[in-house]
């Protein structure tokens, strides 16, 4: 196909005056990204290569410097995720945007050596199906090709020879994703990744069969790994948004095109999107669950609103809301003057709706307010989510004034190392409770496990502004220890935690609680009180039982792919015969000590005290308020009936009374 007949196809070029305002508006409202991609350009033209964009899927820091002819399978540590990058070409957009910006044929060049060099030097074959050819690059090409070329339309180093090896090597990659097609594939993010870049591919070669193949896959891939909540089965933010971004650069390719957008592809991209706001932190970015890096929402959240607002979608209001007043960098050349002009004219506000119990996916989300320095809790005890899960069921994540204090540990590198790999996926790195010190989990590679278990749901209750979240396993009934795990979360007011936590059990165990700080503040132990002073937030976490053993233990965290830092974490363990009660008090936003201690519980019907295997008192006094909880750990019968600490009397298996008011009883 010559220059001419390709780019006349092409609904997505850029019109007379488009690329000027891109440039423009870039440069005005998006400077700091704007640098970055004319870094990652001029790196690009001299052959050196760093993958640091925000939603890169491994990220790398050591500079990679190459010569022609280039070695795609070059792979400078035993990581192979170098050599993913690298044939993805997505540097192949920062150089178009560059030759946009600045009108210099080195650009140009770059884009045509490079890609010359990749089409004559990487042949598609069994063995480099394994590596430079694997289904998802080939997809992420289709959409990184066909979009990258549109910036080049006027460049005389584009012409009529290098438009037929461009596109006779794009048919290439459709005929290659079009029988590319297995099990594997309809249940993991790949299948979305190249059905996507099938449908690119499609339209640009304007190959029907291409087209409609694409979209029946990629509606029956959202039917099969999304919940109902909108969360990506995998259980992981990060590849939940690569998910969703496929998702909206289909439904936007497909407006551009004049198509008609198949009614569940649409309904499925508008609950992915909404989940990002959901889980959003107060800084703006996604949590550290599952394979996840610290990437910032609120590009995703913007191209979401402008996309489903063209299709007359509510949910732009509360996106645009939770994003910012001007588009994302990406944006800007991709949706153009049109959809600034969209997203200018959205009521853009946050969601009256603050927490979000996704139940599907078994994501709890708690937050104070839509503020940046918000309190914001996560509860996590859902399904693991296959390779990219976490065993991270019972696990909390918790900021205070807008800062992390809780922490989940990341990922760090796909590459199987006990230390590395195996550790960030395992129970030991997450914040939640190991019997005897063990992980109930096998892991038997970078991506396996054995031993992985169910987790049980229990509905959330809400009173009286009193939150109640709770969650059960059973990891550890499968063999050695027979312990039921159940953690109870309760909210009190804003940055005010109570974390009871009961073993089930006949036997006797010692139990640990892990919790994982942010390395950004310093921790003051002060006998069973841990204090958390950050830059901005100071967070107390109290373990009143006195028999508790505290102690601190290294621990590390990985905010990004490729990056481990150190940090501390917490490890209380309590020794228990029998069914074993263990408490915490988390107190954010406090001018004083917040002052907390056991009480013991009394039954007025039968005039006796109750020990702590039947029921155990909690005093807590903030700066707002004096509370009273009462745990039952028995049924509801004898002398578990009626419960009373001082003003807290009543009859359930929690009770809470706050500045001797009336009792508030959850069944």
């Amino acid at each position: 196909m010559n220059k001419k007949e390709y780019f006349e196809r092409q609904k997505n070029r850029y019109q007379k005056g488009e690329l000027e305002w891109c440039a423009k508006e870039a440069r005005e409202y998006r400077s700091e990204n704007t640098d970055q991609i004319m870094r990652i350009a001029d790196e690009a033209v001299r052959l050196e290569f760093i993958f640091d964009l925000p939603w890169d899927m491994e990220r790398t820091y050591e500079k990679e410097t190459f010569t022609y002819p280039i070695n795609w399978t070059y792979m400078p540590t035993d990581d192979p995720e170098f050599i993913y990058q690298m044939n993805r070409h997505r540097y192949f957009i920062c150089l178009g945007q560059a030759y946009a910006m600045t009108g210099e044929e080195k650009y140009a060049k770059a884009f045509v050596d490079m890609i010359t060099d990749w089409i004559t030097g990487v042949p598609l074959t069994e063995e480099s199906k394994k590596v430079t050819w694997r289904e998802i690059e080939a997809g992420i090409r289709g959409e990184n090709w066909t979009k990258s070329i549109l910036y080049f339309e006027n460049s005389p180093l584009i012409d009529d020879a290098f438009m037929e090896m461009f596109t006779k090597s794009l048919e290439e990659h459709g005929e290659y994703l079009l029988h590319a097609r297995r099990g594997f594939q309809i249940s993991s993010n790949w299948g979305v990744i190249e059905n996507h870049g099938l449908l690119f591919i499609g339209l640009a070669l304007n190959q029907e069969e291409y087209v409609e193949t694409a979209l029946k896959r990629l509606e029956q891939e959202g039917q099969i790994q999304v919940f109902s909540d909108g969360v990506h089965w995998e259980q992981s933010c990060m590849y939940h948004n690569e998910v969703l971004h496929c998702f909206l650069e289909s439904v936007h390719i497909l407006q551009v095109w004049e198509r008609e957008i198949p009614e569940k592809l649409l309904e499925v991209t508008r609950r992915m999107a909404m989940a990002n706001v959901a889980w959003k932190k107060p800084d703006g970015c996604q949590p550290l669950t599952g394979d996840s890096d610290e990437t910032c929402l609120e590009d995703m959240l913007a191209a979401s609103a402008i996309i489903l607002a063209k299709e007359g979608c509510q949910e732009a209001e509360a996106l645009k809301g939770c994003a910012g007043e001007y588009p994302d960098y990406e944006s800007i050349w991709d949706l153009r003057q049109k959809g600034a002009d969209i997203y200018d004219n959205i009521n853009g506000q946050t969601p009256k709706q603050k927490n979000f119990m996704l139940e599907e996916s078994g994501n709890y989300y708690v937050r104070s307010s839509w503020e940046r320095d918000g309190e914001y809790l996560h509860f996590r005890n859902g399904c693991l989510g296959g390779g990219h899960g976490h065993n991270d069921k019972l696990h909390l994540d918790v900021v205070s004034e807008g800062e992390d204090v809780l922490v989940d540990a990341g990922r760090y590198q796909y590459t199987y190392h006990e230390e590395n790999r195996i550790w960030l996926k395992s129970a030991y790195a997450h914040n939640t409770i190991l019997v005897d010190g063990q992980d109930f989990m096998e892991y038997t590679d970078a991506w396996g496990s054995q031993n992985a278990v169910p987790e049980l749901r229990f509905a959330p209750k809400e009173k009286n502004g009193y939150l109640v979240l709770e969650g059960a396993h059973t990891g550890y009934l499968q063999g050695g220890a027979q312990v039921l795990l159940n953690r109870k979360i309760v909210v009190l007011e804003p940055g005010v935690y109570v974390v009871a936590d009961m073993a089930y059990t006949g036997e006797t165990h010692t139990y640990s609680r892990i919790f994982h700080f942010n390395n950004q503040g310093q921790l003051v132990y002060e006998d069973n009180r841990i204090v958390y002073n950050g830059e901005k937030a100071k967070m107390e976490l109290v373990f009143p039982q006195k028999d508790t053993s505290v102690k601190k233990v290294e621990s590390k965290l990985s905010r990004h792919y490729n990056l481990c830092e150190k940090n501390e974490s917490i490890w209380a363990d309590r020794k228990g015969e029998g069914t074993t009660a263990m408490l915490a008090v988390l107190a954010g936003r406090q001018k004083q000590k917040a002052e907390v201690c056991m009480q013991q519980v009394y039954n007025p019907v039968r005039d006796c005290m109750l020990d702590e295997k039947q029921a155990q008192g909690l005093y807590i006094r903030t700066d707002n308020h004096e509370y009273q909880l009462i745990f039952r750990y028995r049924d509801l019968t004898g002398p578990q009936d009626l419960l009373q600490v001082e003003e807290c009397l009543g009859i359930g298996r929690l009770l809470i009374c706050a500045d001797k008011g009336d009792t508030i009883s959850f069944a």
